[in-house]
């Protein structure tokens, strides 16, 4: 099963693409060349889509944001943690 990346990647849209891009306000194929970039992710498994999960656009230019708390905590982690959980954020 190829991935919304590879799909986008092979320069064609997914009705998932087609669903962020009509949310959005955006051009299907805009949304399709960011994915395609790796600047936009749609988290799309196709298991939870046949029990009616709407995808989303997640990134810079779309209206979902992802953000982190960064701060150590004397329970659980160290400056390292945080610091490798910035990076990935």
């Amino acid at each position: 099963m190829a991935t919304q990346l590879q799909i986008a990647r092979a320069g064609k849209n997914t009705a998932e693409i087609n669903t962020v891009a009509k949310n959005e306000q955006h051009e299907p194929d805009f949304i399709r060349k960011e994915v395609a970039a790796g600047k936009i992710v749609i988290p799309a498994n196709k298991l939870h889509l046949e029990t009616n999960l709407k995808p989303i656009g997640i990134g810079r230019p779309l209206t979902c944001k992802i953000n982190a708390n960064i701060g150590a905590s004397s329970v659980r982690s160290g400056l390292d943690a945080e610091i490798e959980k910035m990076n990935v954020a």
